[in-house]
């Protein structure tokens, strides 16, 4: 069985066109998820002042932030806890913390006035920021010759994944259910057409060992698309998964199963391979919209947002999301790896009762 998936694994990298669509699309569309979400970036950043000193200088300071048309100054205001979390937790940009003393003269080699916290993920965008206040603090002087205070910068680990973090995912679930599906459903469809079943009933070789080797050699394929677009979703694009990799593929591998059996059962009901490629993309496409791969489906109309749990999609992307972004151990997905596991023996029945050699 080995020798027949490592053959099977030739003749998949021999067709070129397959290799393209399995590999280097998705990786495309990764491509430009992460230059939007890299370049663009948001108009302006969220960021909230807690005044310790609430002397004139400081209010002054305030309001010189409140005038800056890149920051948006939160009003509402917060203790230091509360603002630190609301940064830890994504909801915040920055957030400026206004030491006592501020309006008085600042010594050297004293503490920090200022401390700028943010997310330390970010890079050296913060730099801007850091900028902005240090520029306007500094106007803030008295004229009679306040020194400029000193300004330190904190990052904080933040627990909130960006959008492209989430994307990312979504890109794994649609690379790997687009393929597996149509892949599979093309294959067999055009080895039909060409009698290779029926050759296959009249030799020595057990049929089961033959699609073992066809499914183990998809499995390999969509493990090696998924480690590939979150490879160069992590190391160039800069997306932050602190999950485990093998946990994270582990589920791939599972909801490939499902795929792999849905495309088995789509080349039942197909006679061409374009047939079969037309009617794979009708399943795959919808199931990558409504199974949340590129965003919530909560925001569905009517009964949709409960439909869309039933789809094989949804439950593989929040495992996913469970132990790749919230560093949760793989049991812990047990709700989503049971449906997976239910959708892989249902679909496998199916496949079996439907499936025809001629």
């Amino acid at each position: 069985m080995l020798a027949l998936t490592l053959a099977n694994l030739r003749m998949m990298s021999r067709n070129y066109h397959s290799t393209f669509w399995a590999l280097f699309f998705p990786l495309l569309l990764v491509a430009v998820f992460g230059l939007f979400d890299v370049g663009s970036g948001p108009g302006a950043f969220s960021l909230a002042v807690v005044d310790q000193d609430n002397s004139p200088r400081s209010r002054q300071l305030v309001e010189q932030l409140a005038k800056v048309e890149s920051l948006e100054l939160e009003e509402q205001a917060y203790s230091l806890d509360t603002a630190r979390r609301r940064v830890a937790r994504g909801d915040l940009d920055y957030l400026l913390v206004i030491a006592p003393g501020f309006g008085a003269a600042s010594q050297a080699g004293s503490a920090p006035l200022l401390t700028l916290a943010y997310d330390s993920a970010k890079g050296r965008q913060h730099e801007m920021v850091e900028a902005l206040v240090r520029d306007h603090a500094g106007q803030s002087a008295s004229p009679a010759g306040v020194a400029a205070p000193t300004l330190a910068s904190q990052g904080l680990t933040v627990t909130k994944p960006s959008y492209f973090d989430v994307v990312l995912l979504g890109l794994v679930g649609f690379g790997t259910m687009t393929h597996s599906i149509i892949s599979i459903a093309v294959r067999i469809t055009a080895n039909r057409n060409l009698s290779i079943y029926k050759r296959l009933l009249v030799t020595p070789l057990p049929v089961w060992k033959y699609f073992a080797a066809e499914i183990s050699s998809h499995l390999m394929l969509a493990i090696t698309q998924a480690a590939m677009i979150l490879g160069v979703g992590v190391w160039v694009f800069g997306a932050h998964l602190p999950g485990n990799l093998l946990a994270t593929l582990a589920v791939v591998a599972l909801g490939s199963l499902v795929f792999l059996n849905i495309g088995f059962i789509i080349s039942a009901w197909t006679n061409t391979p374009a047939a079969a490629s037309g009617m794979g993309n009708a399943v795959a496409l919808p199931m990558v919209f409504f199974g949340g791969a590129f965003f919530s489906t909560a925001s569905l109309p009517w009964l949709l947002p409960q439909l869309a749990q039933a789809l094989p999609l949804t439950p593989m992307l929040s495992a996913m999301n469970l132990v790749a972004l919230q560093n949760a151990p793989l049991w812990q997905a047990w709700p989503q790896l049971a449906v997976l596991g239910a959708w892989v023996g249902t679909t496998s029945l199916v496949a079996i009762k439907v499936f025809r050699f001629s």
